[in-house]
């Protein structure tokens, strides 16, 4: 009997998932990060991992990882700072190059999004039920900034009346994509309002959006969220959309 075949055999039979960690400025996590990863991947029997690290102009360049940990790993760089939302695209297109990828998580580099839920997101996309799924934190003052609980229930809010489905955490960036719904939906905003874009474009184009509860994590990394400029920026968004939809541009998937 031929072991290694059939080890072989199996390893192909995997579902691939991609990972993108957008990275600007906060490399001094990512190695802890990556050897959560390698964790989580080593005790999946059904899946295994693509992790793209998208560094977003930081200054230092990030530092290469090859061979880490047994990940399957690629590094990207924008030679400048272009966004968050750029960031994800470049991942985005990245991925949906590869054939063999069912799903793309991302998630922040900054440790607040615990890569040990990334078995409660596969098992729940393998239900088949939704195609989109987002982290959603508990909004308590012991846990979250106040300005954060107060933006955060708005934009879920507002989010969800737009589409008619239930978003519990609109600015979590611990989310789990389709392959199809990638395919499909095309966002064109560049800096953290991509989330909200994707998010409001999805629902359109009537695809199910989930949530898989993670805990709220705060740590001393700086937040690149400018309150007041992000919710002006946030309220051209909705009126641009909102103008799209009126119009006909918007067609269901």
């Amino acid at each position: 009997m031929n072991f290694q075949k059939d080890s072989q055999t199996k390893a192909f039979q995997k579902r691939q998932c991609g990972i993108i960690i957008p990275v600007y400025n906060s490399a001094q996590f990512l190695e802890e990060l990556l050897h959560r990863i390698a964790r989580v991947q080593a005790n999946l029997s059904d899946w295994t991992f693509q992790v793209v690290i998208v560094d977003d102009g930081s200054r230092p360049a990030v530092p290469q990882f090859s061979h880490f940990d047994n990940l399957d790993m690629t590094q990207l760089r924008h030679d400048d700072n272009l966004g968050k939302g750029a960031a994800l695209k470049s991942g985005f297109i990245h991925f949906l190059k590869q054939e063999g990828i069912s799903a793309v998580l991302s998630l922040d580099a900054d440790l607040q999004h615990p890569p040990e839920y990334i078995p409660q997101f596969l098992e729940k996309f393998e239900r088949g039920r939704e195609d989109i799924l987002i982290g959603s934190r508990r909004r308590h003052l012991k846990v979250m900034p106040f300005h954060r609980i107060i933006s955060n229930t708005l934009t879920s809010f507002i989010i969800s009346l737009l589409i008619g489905q239930k978003v519990l955490d609109s600015q979590c960036g611990f989310r789990l994509y389709s392959r199809r719904a990638l395919q499909s939906v095309h966002a064109e905003e560049t800096r953290f309002h991509l989330e909200s874009e994707f998010l409001i474009r999805s629902g359109w184009q009537n695809f199910s959006i989930g949530h898989v509860q993670i805990p709220t994590i705060y740590n001393d990394a700086p937040s690149a969220i400018k309150n007041i400029p992000d919710t002006v920026n946030f309220i051209g968004l909705i009126f641009r959309l909102l103008k799209e939809r009126i119009s006909g541009n918007v067609r269901p998937a």
